[in-house]
């Protein structure tokens, strides 16, 4: 490696070796590490302890079918549901529990179902099946046809053939869409650190010492580099925390995911995060105060915004809107995931969108970096972005 490119690499190092030092130190971060982990922990784990499972009670008068409350348990969507069977000495009382809400459902003699206002329309459906097999044994015995007969005749219908959804494309489809929610999440979050930490510095005078040493550029790229490894460290520590608590409760199943989807996430999160967070930086280089700063990164904030409210729609099936701007610069980053893992992205429309991208964030970094070296300087206001890029000396 040549002098200049191991100086350059070294001054960038240093920078984003202090950002993520005095980051990660910060009480701001660590308080806001642990307060998520405890939701996220907490949103998966409290609700296991309590009793979520479903449990009905049917009232009966006379003898009910045979394996009535069998057969509510094993069709009832809930696989820990239970059934009470209770026995009522009339039909007047058991109407008046019905309607009381004393039991959720009533049957009469086997095949009279009492319905009530809060009785469940899959309860309603399980019993009602129940009473007309009661029903049509009674009548077949009326009509003396013999068990096989009656057998035969239900038994009879059409052949189907299902066809299983593809579950590990959409546990890839979730974990793409997780992914561009964190990337649009971590944007704003550590974008407007970047932000804020670009006027603080500008406004304190300490920039001016910094950049004694280290070129603006390398200055930019230091503090791009440091924030990201710090948001992607956030992350993952909730990721893990989320799966270690996934697994802890029972019920929660962790989607299968390859590794290539995983590959995809984070390629896109580099490339969406380092184009966003040098806009962010430009952005607080060209003011001189934190309310000046919001307003100068909300052109790039609204971009942001409509990419993943975009993206947000691809689940609803590929379009020609979604097939344009995954490909485009900056919507990429948050619209390419969701396609590409759902295998409505052709090879080369990816191979385009990266290439596309890498060359917006290159520019980004090379042309946002001069005016942030323009911008750096300047006090008494808000700065134009074209005479910082003119009057910059790098």
């Amino acid at each position: 490696m040549r002098g200049g490119d191991a100086g350059a690499m070294r001054s960038i190092r240093l920078v984003a070796r202090r950002e993520f030092t005095e980051r990660v130190s910060s009480r701001a971060y660590q308080l806001s590490t642990l307060i998520t982990i405890l939701l996220v922990g907490g949103l998966l784990i409290i609700p296991s302890l309590f009793d979520n499972s479903t449990h009905y009670t049917v009232g009966v008068v006379g003898d009910p079918p045979e394996g009535l409350a069998a057969g509510i348990e094993a069709g009832s969507s809930d696989p820990e549901t239970t059934v009470t069977i209770q026995h009522v000495t009339d039909a007047d009382a058991l109407r008046t529990a019905v309607e009381e809400g004393e039991v959720d459902i009533g049957m009469i003699d086997g095949i009279t179902v009492v319905i009530g206002p809060e009785t469940y329309a899959e309860l309603n459906g399980l019993v009602m099946a129940a009473a007309g097999s009661q029903a049509l044994l009674e009548t077949a015995a009326r009509l003396d046809i013999d068990q096989q007969t009656l057998t035969d005749l239900l038994s009879s219908g059409p052949n189907v053939e299902e066809i299983e959804p593809d579950d590990d494309e959409f546990a890839r489809s979730v974990l793409a869409f997780i992914g561009t929610l964190v990337l649009f999440v971590s944007i704003v979050t550590y974008g407007q650190w970047v932000l804020q930490g670009v006027v603080e510095e500008k406004t304190s005078r300490v920039v001016e010492v910094v950049l004694g040493a280290v070129m603006p550029r390398h200055l930019l790229a230091g503090k791009v580099l440091g924030i990201g490894a710090l948001g992607l460290v956030q992350v993952l520590v909730i990721a893990v925390t989320g799966f270690v608590a996934a697994r802890m409760v029972d019920g929660i199943d962790i989607p299968q995911i390859t590794i290539a989807t995983v590959a995809t996430v984070v390629c896109w999160f580099v490339l969406g995060f380092a184009f966003y967070a040098s806009g962010y930086a430009v952005a607080g280089s060209l003011v001189s105060n934190s309310e000046d700063a919001q307003n100068a990164s909300f052109p790039l904030t609204m971009v942001l915004m409509i990419g993943y409210f975009v993206a947000s729609s691809a689940f609803g099936g590929d379009n020609p809107v979604l097939r344009v701007l995954s490909i485009i610069p900056p919507f990429s980053p948050l619209v390419m995931p969701l396609r590409q893992v759902s295998g409505n992205a052709a090879g080369w429309e990816v191979a385009l969108s990266v290439a596309l991208m890498t060359a917006a964030t290159a520019a980004m970094l090379r042309i946002g970096g001069r005016v942030y070296a323009g911008g750096l300087l300047r006090s008494g206001g808000r700065s134009k972005a074209r005479e910082a890029f003119r009057g910059a000396e790098i």
